[in-house]
């Protein structure tokens, strides 16, 4: 029987073992995404030496997982689940789950999942040299608010690899997350404090546009996969025009030009954060799907 402990920190290097063998596009696929969102997920892990596992205990959704992480014998992986679950009085689901896992799932088990769409959580990728250049007609007031930007504010771009700055970084980020009260709620601030605080350990990059000594824009992301760039964090006082189009510009020029795309994680069903995120044209969609499954033998 699989044993399930409270996520913590020192599951890091633990999970990235598992992970180097499952290549992902998803925003999930790296733990930092999963750990600091923990107070929402009450997330609980387990493995069992092919796999590593997540248990979501959200509240109303207790009992959910998301998709074994690893290589090995995926069936047996999930037969594991499947009797953790019956022991604990719940039915089997997945939460999360990518196009490719839920075709690999309904393969394994024809009769016994049944799959649905959950839009509100798709990733957007795009072409890191869009993100770059911002070219082409359908791009063009992005790349008007970016010379806005440029022509009119003598500002300066620095990594964030240095303690004193991170702290700035964190404090500005908390003011702008506080003054957005719409579509705002306090698991964001939670996120944002478990991730500065583990900056470092979970080796994160980011970069911030300095004006007059203030925070202008920030912005902190990891590497995905070979070819993908995630981008978690992005945040820009609003008083700059251009700045969100600035620090996107600049971070994925100077930390990710070897990338060929940047994920930019989902909506979450916000009008205006769907809106925003289409309006750069992403190059795809990660879907992603929450999966039940009937009892053995219904």
């Amino acid at each position: 029987m699989l044993e399930f402990k409270q996520i913590c920190a020192d599951d890091y290097e633990r999970y990235n073992k598992y992970r180097a063998l499952d290549v992902t596009y998803a925003s999930e696929g790296v733990f930092a995404t999963m750990f600091i969102w923990d107070k929402y997920y009450n997330l609980e892990v387990a493995e069992n030496g092919e796999f590593f596992f997540i248990r979501f205990n959200i509240k109303g959704k207790e009992g959910a997982y998301f998709f074994p992480i690893g290589k090995g014998n995926l069936k047996k992986a999930v037969s594991e689940l499947w009797e953790y679950s019956k022991e604990k009085g719940e039915k089997l689901r997945f939460l999360l789950v990518s196009r490719e896992n839920k075709d690999k799932l309904l393969e394994l088990y024809p009769d016994n999942f049944s799959a649905e769409s959950d839009r509100n959580c798709f990733d957007y990728v795009y072409l890191t040299e869009k993100m770059i250049t911002l070219s082409g007609k359908k791009l063009h007031s992005k790349r008007n608010h970016l010379n806005y930007f440029f022509e009119n504010y003598d500002y300066e771009y620095i990594e964030v690899k240095e303690k004193p700055l991170l702290e700035k970084c964190a404090k500005k980020a908390y003011a702008l997350i506080s003054a957005k009260t719409k579509n705002r709620n306090s698991f964001e601030l939670g996120a944002m404090e478990r991730y500065f605080e583990n900056y470092f350990k979970f080796n994160q990059k980011g970069g911030a546009i300095i004006i007059d000594g203030e925070i202008a824009a920030m912005t902190f992301g990891e590497r995905l996969n070979g070819e993908t760039a995630l981008i978690q964090i992005e945040l820009a006082d609003e008083k700059y025009r251009g700045a969100y189009q600035a620090i996107n510009k600049l971070f994925c020029e100077k930390e990710w030009k070897d990338c060929l795309y940047v994920n930019r994680e989902e909506d979450m069903g916000i009008e205006g954060l769907r809106k925003a995120k289409t309006s750069y044209q992403p190059e795809f969609l990660v879907e992603k799907y929450v999966i039940n499954a009937f009892a053995k033998g219904d």
